[in-house]
C-alpha cells in the first residue's frame, strides 16, 4: 500500500510523496486548521485586542453556533469574557510592574563581565582559609585508623595514597 502522511491539524491521511504533500501543506484548508490550532495558545492580551474591534455575532450569541466557526469575522466572546479578559491583562501588567526593579533589568552583559573581571582580577582576590579539623579525642585512642576516618587538610590531600584505603 506504500507510505502514508498523516496531517495533524486536518485529522486525514493521504500518500507520502513530496508533491501530494506540498498541495496538502499550500491548501486553504490546512491552511485554517493550523491557525485554528495555534489560537488556543494565544495571549490573553492579543486575543482581548483582537475581540475589542469586533462586534458581537448576532447568530453565536443567539443559538451558541455560528456556521463559520473561529474564522467568524465576528466576535464570537460574551462581554463576561471579555471583561474577565480585561482583568487578566491588567492584573498581568500589574504584576510586571512591581516584579520589575526600580531601574530596569540589568543588562546580562554587564552581569557576566562583573563575575568574572572579579574572579580574574588578582587585587580582589582573597586568600582563602580552608577549616581545620581536630581529631575526636575518641580517636586518639585508634592509632592505626584507615585515612577516610582521620580528619582532611591540604596536605592530607596531596599526599595520600588512595590505593591503600579500605
Amino acid at each position: 500500500m506504500g507510505k502514508r502522511y498523516y496531517c495533524d491539524y486536518c485529522d486525514r491521511s493521504f500518500k507520502d510523496d513530496p508533491e501530494a504533500r506540498k498541495k496538502h501543506l499550500s491548501s486553504l484548508q490546512h491552511a485554517k486548521n493550523r491557525a485554528d490550532h495555534y489560537s488556543f495558545y494565544k495571549e490573553p492580551e492579543t486575543i482581548l485586542q483582537e475581540e475589542q474591534g469586533k462586534i458581537p455575532c448576532k447568530k453565536y450569541m443567539t443559538t451558541g453556533d455560528c456556521a463559520f466557526g473561529r474564522s467568524c469575522k465576528f466576535s464570537h466572546y460574551a462581554p463576561p469574557f471579555l471583561w474577565e479578559l480585561q482583568r487578566m491583562v491588567a492584573a498581568k501588567k500589574m504584576a510586571a510592574s512591581h516584579f520589575m526593579p526600580q531601574g530596569g533589568w540589568p543588562n546580562p552583559d554587564d552581569i557576566v563581565k562583573e563575575f568574572f573581571v572579579d574572579i580574574t582580577n588578582p587585587e580582589t582576590t582573597e586568600e582563602i582559609s580552608y577549616p581545620i579539623w581536630d581529631v575526636p579525642l575518641e580517636l586518639h585512642n585508634y592509632p592505626n585508623l584507615p585515612s577516610s576516618l582521620w580528619p582532611t587538610t591540604p596536605e592530607s590531600i596531596t599526599d595520600s595514597n588512595f590505593g591503600q584505603w579500605s
